[in-house]
Formats: structure tokens, C-alpha cells, sequence
């Protein structure tokens, strides 16, 4: 009787002391990833900071630049540039987004305008032999999801059902939402397109690519021409890294849209 009560007050010994165990090593566990929680949230926040005074930096020196032909690069986008605060490694590129098709300009847009960025999306297609909706269609469909008179009951129809955007784009990601995009043809135009909030679309044809050069010859800029230029910073912490990417009103010294993401194409 006495081994049985021994035999029982071992095992109920070892019960707890398994118990312990796991609450220990739970505790170890939880303690490790609040750690690691914190770090990556000290990280981000100071990233975010960090990224925010090279922006402003950035932004001084836009504000004293009367246009592009005053930077210290001839081409549409800027060399990576590389520097270091307070032992964290940063790179900043600059887009000119003049060398880009604002796709606001459609909104309202007459048909040259239209005919112009048909023209765009068909010649994308030839170049890269992706498999493009027909301009002129994809033109219309824009100009029509940008209207605040017009609701298209294409988008109605779709499950789930949405509606159209009745409003300038935001970013031109949105293009992704009209009808007739697939994601293939978006990989193709994103590098030729943009989104920013004026209604023409100035091409700086000493600096665009050759393709933009060709469809846009006609197009006369202008001394008064709006300037966007779209700034990606990236902060390395270890393994990780913090993107920020901001669009920028050059010459007034504004920030338009700021994204904790990485730019778009």
C-alpha cells in the first residue's frame, strides 16, 4: 500500500514538474516574440522618422530647382543614392514622373487626348508582346471610371458587384480596377504611367524613354508645365527593410501621397 501511495506521489511529482516546464518554456517563447514585436515596431517607427527627414531633405532641395535640367542626372530617374543616419543605411531614387503618362489627364479628356494614350497603351502592346486591350477601348474605359456623372454597369455585374471610381485616381494601381486590365498588361504599361492630381500630362521628351519619345512627339510642354517627381527611400535594419514612397509636388514643395510601401513600377 505504501509503494502504490509512493508510486503515485511520484508520478503527481513529475505531472507537476512537467507543468512547470511548459509554463517556463511558454513564458521563454512569449518573452522572445514580444521582443522581437518591439524591436520590429522600433524599427519601423525609426525608419519612419528617418525616412521623413531625408523626404523634407529632399524637398529643399526640389524647392531651389527651377526644373529637372538642373539636377545632377540627365534621365528620367536618379542614380541610387546612398547615405547613413545614425548607423542606418538608406538609398533614395527619384522618378521624374514628366517622363511618365499622367492618367488623370483623361479625365474629361477630348479625343486627342484620348487617341493619344490609346496610342501609348497600343504601342506598349507591339513593343513588349503582351497581349494589350485595344487602346481606344481602355482610353474610354478610363475616362469613364474617373466621371462623377457616370456609373457603368459593367462593374455592377461582377461578383462581387462594385462601382466605378467617380474620381480622379489616387495612384496608378487603380487601373488595375477598370474594365478590361489584366494583370499582365498592367506590368507592361506601369513603367510608362502615372497618377497625380492635375489634368494634363507635360512629357519631357529630352529625358523620357525612347518609346515615349515616339507617342508623344507632338506634345508641346511648356515653360509653365506641372513637375511631380516620385522619391523612394529604403532603410535597411538587418535582414529587414523599410520602404516609404512619396510623391512629391517638385516645385512647390509638397508631398502629395506618402506610402509605407514600395513604389510602383
Amino acid at each position: 500500500m505504501r509503494s502504490t501511495q509512493r508510486g503515485v506521489a511520484l508520478i503527481t511529482a513529475l505531472l507537476v514538474m512537467a507543468l512547470a516546464v511548459v509554463a517556463a518554456v511558454g513564458m521563454a517563447v512569449r518573452g522572445q516574440a514580444d521582443i522581437r514585436r518591439t524591436s520590429a515596431v522600433f524599427e519601423r517607427d525609426f525608419s519612419r522618422q528617418v525616412a521623413l527627414g531625408a523626404e523634407n531633405m529632399v524637398l529643399q532641395l526640389l524647392e531651389k530647382t527651377k526644373g529637372p535640367e538642373e539636377l545632377i542626372w540627365d534621365s528620367c530617374r536618379s542614380p541610387v543614392l546612398p547615405f547613413e543616419v545614425d548607423g542606418i543605411r538608406l538609398e533614395a531614387s527619384l522618378d521624374d514622373m514628366r517622363c511618365r503618362y499622367n492618367l488623370n489627364a483623361l479625365a474629361g479628356a477630348d479625343e486627342a487626348e484620348l487617341a493619344d494614350f490609346a496610342r501609348l497603351v497600343d504601342t506598349v502592346g507591339q513593343r513588349s508582346g503582351v497581349r494589350m486591350p485595344p487602346g481606344a477601348q481602355l482610353a474610354l474605359a478610363v475616362s469613364d471610371w474617373m466621371n462623377p456623372e457616370t456609373d457603368d454597369p459593367i462593374y455592377r455585374l461582377e461578383v462581387p458587384p462594385r462601382v466605378s471610381g467617380n474620381r480622379s485616381m489616387v495612384s496608378a494601381a487603380e487601373l488595375n480596377s477598370v474594365a478590361g486590365m489584366t494583370a499582365e498588361a498592367w506590368q507592361a504599361l506601369a513603367p510608362f504611367i502615372t497618377a497625380y492630381p492635375d489634368q494634363h500630362s507635360p512629357i519631357d521628351l529630352e529625358r523620357s524613354p525612347e518609346l515615349m519619345q515616339e507617342v508623344f512627339a507632338d506634345r508641346q510642354m511648356g515653360d509653365d508645365a506641372v513637375w511631380y517627381m516620385r522619391l523612394q527611400i529604403v532603410a535597411h535594419f538587418a535582414n529587414r527593410r523599410f520602404y516609404q514612397c512619396t510623391l512629391l509636388d517638385a516645385p512647390n514643395g509638397k508631398v502629395v501621397l506618402r506610402e509605407q510601401t514600395a513604389c510602383e513600377p
